[in-house]
């Protein structure tokens, strides 16, 4: 199945937020001040210990929150009614809601969408892994984590985008591998956002 660019978008998206919520679920909840005052700094949150982190997370209204969260994911999904199967549609929908009723499923639920994914066309699971990837790899540049194991999974994405017409990914991928840091990084999703908005 040929993907418009703007069902990839989405199925990017929702790869970035089911992975940005599964990270944040293996650290809550936040019980030592260090590590809750560098997530906080490290997303601009609103908090300053453990404790407001904490409350942040749980609080509806937040954009952090775990519900806002699975909400972007839902409504991503919702656009994907006519891209994926009615199997696999149902199965989505019934994971994010199990999750968001009951938090201590959460964590799993992304290997559980990603097995759903796995079973649809292939394009559909290239962007959910590019979404995945990228929020890691955004997660581990915030957070001054290691970044040697994300970057081959990348590389092996943009290669594949490369070899279906995405040939602009080219400079902006090498500039990022080369000097992993936030202004390559910012530059690189930059085109892959000028990729799914130009070629519709």
């Amino acid at each position: 199945m040929i993907l418009l660019n703007s069902n990839a978008e989405h199925i990017f998206w929702l790869g970035r937020y089911l992975t940005r919520t599964q990270y944040l679920c293996s650290l809550f909840p936040f019980q030592d001040e260090e590590d809750a005052l560098a997530y906080a700094h490290a997303f601009c949150l609103p908090a300053f210990d453990s404790e407001s982190l904490n409350e942040l997370i749980l609080n509806a209204e937040q954009p952090a929150s775990f519900y806002s969260q699975f909400q972007h994911a839902r409504n991503n999904i919702q656009d994907l009614r006519g891209v994926l199967s009615a199997k696999s549609y149902a199965e989505m929908n019934h994971l994010l809601r199990t999750a968001s009723e009951n938090p201590g499923f959460i964590y799993d639920v992304v290997s559980d969408c990603q097995d759903v994914l796995e079973s649809e066309s292939d394009g559909v699971f290239l962007f959910f892994s590019l979404g995945q990837c990228l929020e890691q790899f955004d997660r581990q540049l915030r957070m001054q984590q290691d970044v040697s194991d994300t970057l081959p999974n990348i590389e092996h994405i943009v290669g594949t985008l490369v070899h279906m017409g995405w040939d602009n990914l080219q400079d902006a991928w090498l500039a990022l591998k080369n000097t992993p840091n936030n202004e390559n990084f910012y530059h690189f999703s930059d085109h892959i956002q000028n990729m799914f908005e130009v070629n519709v």
